[in-house]
């Protein structure tokens, strides 16, 4: 569990500018634990998780208006499409919310997800084969079928590759750009560079003599 100093010893050696400095972090192994580095993870796995429900929101509108075409019947989109627009705003606010302020790095948050771009689209790409291989071995019978079978089958498989992308892809990208993100953000909002300031101040390795940065 990290701890604070309410009285830190004396004033840090390095200023913040120094530890968000682009050349130090290439310069440094990207798996080398740091504070700033943990604050950014930390907040990006946040983000990350309310970034799917900005992404998923479009995709259960969709897929209400679909069903609702298909079936004829309205009863799909009267309940996805409400749903999908209330999880969208929700995700935005959250997003919004969790990008603003300090994470609380007490709390250990893990993510089983990719953690980059290219991973969740090799993620996606995999499942992708999977699901298509399944569609065909149906495509036959939905063919047999005829009343718009093979367009509901594929219709519902494109649905699915964007719910994969909404949940996978998304967020992995911005989980991949955490650190990047965080820096550019600390260096334009002002009350996020005031609350890292204050956390470098008052910060104190609990297990060790770790510097602060990089990131």
């Amino acid at each position: 569990m990290t701890h604070h100093v309410p009285f830190p010893a004396g004033a840090p050696v390095h200023s913040l500018d120094h530890w968000l400095s682009p050349e130090l972090a290439r310069i440094s192994p990207a798996n080398a634990p740091s504070r700033l580095r943990q604050l950014a993870d930390a907040q990006g796995t946040r983000a990350a998780g309310w970034s799917s429900a900005i992404a998923g929101g479009p995709v259960l509108a969709l897929a209400g208006i679909f069903f609702s075409v298909t079936s004829g019947n309205t009863a799909a989109a009267l309940v996805l499409v409400p749903l999908g627009v209330v999880l969208m705003l929700s995700g935005f606010f959250g997003w919004q919310r969790a990008r603003a302020a300090l994470p609380n790095t007490d709390r250990v948050l893990i993510s089983r997800g990719p953690g980059s771009a290219r991973g969740g689209v090799a993620m996606v790409s995999v499942l992708a084969v999977a699901l298509g291989a399944i569609m065909v071995i149906y495509l036959p019978s939905a063919m047999a079928k005829g009343n718009g079978a093979v367009q509901t089958l594929v219709g519902a498989f494109i649905l699915v590759l964007l719910l994969l992308v909404a949940c996978i892809v998304v967020p992995s990208t911005v989980m991949g750009r955490a650190r990047q993100s965080f820096r550019r953000r600390v260096q334009t909002n002002q009350e996020l560079r005031r609350a890292v300031e204050a956390d470098l101040v008052l910060w104190r390795d609990p297990h060790g003599n770790a510097a602060y940065g990089p990131l």
